[in-house]
């Protein structure tokens, strides 16, 4: 069993763009991280865009808002 998981990191692990078996290439780039951010910063303020769903309080909008742009700034600067 120790064998399938040496081929599997020694797959993954290629230097290549990214893990060919799982398809995901773009894990050096910033990409995943600014979109993460965005889709935060959509959920925190998607009360006051939304009829019918509560507001959330100004505190948790602004935590949202605030780790939202903290992960796209990392991923900018990835």
């Amino acid at each position: 069993m120790g064998a399938v998981f040496d081929r599997w990191r020694c797959i993954c692990m290629n230097d290549s763009d990214g893990c060919p078996i799982t398809g995901v290439y773009a894990i050096r780039s910033g990409l995943p991280i600014i979109g993460l951010g965005i889709l935060i910063i959509f959920s925190g303020f998607i009360g006051l865009v939304v009829p019918g769903i509560p507001v959330p309080p100004f505190p948790a909008m602004a935590i949202f808002a605030g780790f939202g742009l903290f992960l796209i700034w990392a991923g900018l600067t990835k």
